[in-house]
């Protein structure tokens, strides 16, 4: 078997919606982090991107990233495009969007495609990860907390800003709560101020600050300016 993957022009998604009749839902969406509009294909892709956007870990993302063509020795040759490619602290993650862990496994066919693309994937040194929405995506706080982050992501943000949070954070060494970074990013002594809530979110989504979004965003959850975690990987 020979394997090539294919990029699109100038690192823009190899395919987009507008070139496909589809009677499912279908659209697009805007990333802040990628400074880029991704389509998406099934709601579970988009709500993905979304997850991606406000996750610290990911460093960038990219829909519909490449086609992957394997040329079979009966002279046959496959192609697959992935859902996402993801790039985070260390890894290079390829992933699959499915409804549940079963959806991959009902066609051989489709299967054993995804069964190739795991192992060029290997072989580059890549991640690839078949995610299912029912068990990672669609759950709870983590999907509503990505939304309400990712609401936020274009909130303008001014030097002073991130002078304050740093200012606020250096006598705790970088552990403030939530409240206390939002009552700082508002200019008022209220955790539950909405400009310094929309201004903290799109901190996140611009990894300057880090939180962990599978737990309630409560004024008492603890959120971590990013040159606090690089200190402690040195």
């Amino acid at each position: 078997m020979r394997a090539r993957i294919v990029r699109g022009e100038g690192g823009a998604p190899i395919r987009t919606i507008l070139e496909h009749n589809y009677v499912r839902p279908t659209g697009s969406t805007i990333s802040l982090k990628n400074r880029a509009a991704f389509p998406w294909e099934a709601r579970d892709e988009a709500r993905l991107m979304w997850i991606s956007e406000a996750d610290f870990r990911v460093h960038s993302y990219m829909a519909q990233p490449f086609r992957m063509e394997f040329d079979l020795s009966d002279g046959s040759t496959l192609t697959y495009i992935p859902d996402l490619e993801r790039i985070t602290d260390s890894d290079v993650e390829i992933c699959e969007v499915k409804r549940n862990a079963d959806e991959a496994k009902r066609n051989p066919d489709y299967g054993f495609k995804l069964y190739l693309a795991k192992r060029v994937c290997a072989l580059r040194g890549w991640k690839f990860s078949i995610i299912s929405a029912e068990d990672e995506i669609r759950q709870e706080p983590l999907l509503s907390n990505a939304r309400r982050v990712r609401y936020h992501r274009l909130t303008q943000l001014q030097s002073l800003d991130y002078l304050r949070l740093g200012q606020a954070a250096a006598p705790k060494e970088g552990r403030l709560t939530w409240g206390e970074a939002v009552a700082v990013l508002g200019g008022r002594d209220d955790p539950w101020n909405v400009n310094g809530f929309a201004k903290l979110c799109a901190m996140i989504v611009r990894r300057h600050v880090c939180v962990d979004l599978s737990l309630p965003l409560a004024p008492t959850r603890l959120v971590i300016p990013a040159e606090y975690l690089r200190a402690a990987d040195r």
